[in-house]
Formats: structure tokens, C-alpha cells, sequence
């Protein structure tokens, strides 16, 4: 099985066989978006919740506003169906504890952006393994949909 790593600010997309990593999820979110049936998906590893304030978009895999959409379409374009996406994701943590009620709270923001964008691209969302102050491994099995999930210091759980 071949694996392939996303890197922050990055989307990957894959089929069959292929295995999805991302790592270093702290306050960024990794969104899995993925076709059960067509053994098709894709892992964003996204940063930021908007894009509004960017000068140039080069990575669309930044932003939750560009990410969601863009991912889509990548999954689209290598054989999934959009009536059978469905999305799992992870991440938001708050690894600054003096910030968890505050606006600067960055975890929380993009977890809510995704949150939003999947529902404006009607993608359900499946399962989640959100915010917290952790960091977090993000592992999509492609061929049937799995997601796990594996905090610093535990034991993957699938989500």
C-alpha cells in the first residue's frame, strides 16, 4: 500500500490502496473527504479558516474557504461522486491554555470554518475528533473509508 504524506497547507488525493497521512494537526484541521463505495478520497491539512486577508492564494489547501471546495473537485476528478462524499476530520486543537475562551483561540475558528464550508458544500460530516490541546495524527484509508486518529501520547481511534 502506498502511503502519502500531506503536508500543512497541502491537499493529496488517492484511490484504491493508497493511504492518506497528515501529521502535526495542532491547531490546524485535517479534513478527510472521501467515496466509500468508489474506494476514491482526498486529506487536506488545513492552516487558516479564511482567506479574505491573503494577498495570493497558491495553496488552496491553506484555507478552509479554498480547501473544502478544491478538495471536492480533486476527489470528483479522480472518480468519487459528489452525491456519496462524505467527510471526517480532526484537529482544532488549543495548544495555548491561557487562549481558550479568547478570539485568538485558532483552533476553535478553523474547526467551525470547516465545519461550514462542508456544510455549504453538502458534505456530510461523518466523524470528528475536534479541538482539545493536543496534537494529532490524521490517517485516511482510501479503500474503504476508515479515518484514524492518534493524539500524542495514545493509542489510534478511528473516527
Amino acid at each position: 500500500m502506498a502511503e502519502k504524506f500531506v503536508n500543512m497547507s497541502e491537499i493529496e488525493v488517492a484511490k484504491g490502496e493508497e493511504i492518506l497521512i497528515t501529521v502535526g494537526l495542532g491547531s490546524c484541521v485535517g479534513v478527510a473527504i472521501y467515496d466509500r463505495e468508489r474506494s476514491v478520497g482526498g486529506l487536506a491539512h488545513v492552516f487558516l479558516s479564511d482567506s479574505k486577508n491573503a494577498a495570493d492564494i497558491k495553496q488552496p489547501g491553506k484555507f478552509a474557504d479554498t480547501a473544502i471546495p478544491a478538495l471536492v473537485d480533486e476527489v470528483v476528478r479522480i472518480g468519487g461522486r459528489r452525491s456519496a462524499l462524505e467527510a471526517k476530520i480532526a484537529g482544532g486543537a488549543n495548544l495555548f491554555p491561557k487562549l481558550a475562551n479568547s478570539s485568538l483561540n485558532v483552533g476553535k475558528q478553523n474547526v467551525a470554518a470547516v465545519k461550514e464550508h462542508l456544510q455549504r458544500n453538502r458534505i456530510p460530516l461523518r466523524g470528528e475528533a475536534v479541538e482539545g490541546n493536543r496534537g494529532r495524527k490524521m490517517t485516511l484509508y482510501t479503500k474503504n473509508g476508515v479515518v484514524l486518529v492518534q493524539s500524542i501520547g495514545e493509542e489510534p481511534q478511528e473516527i
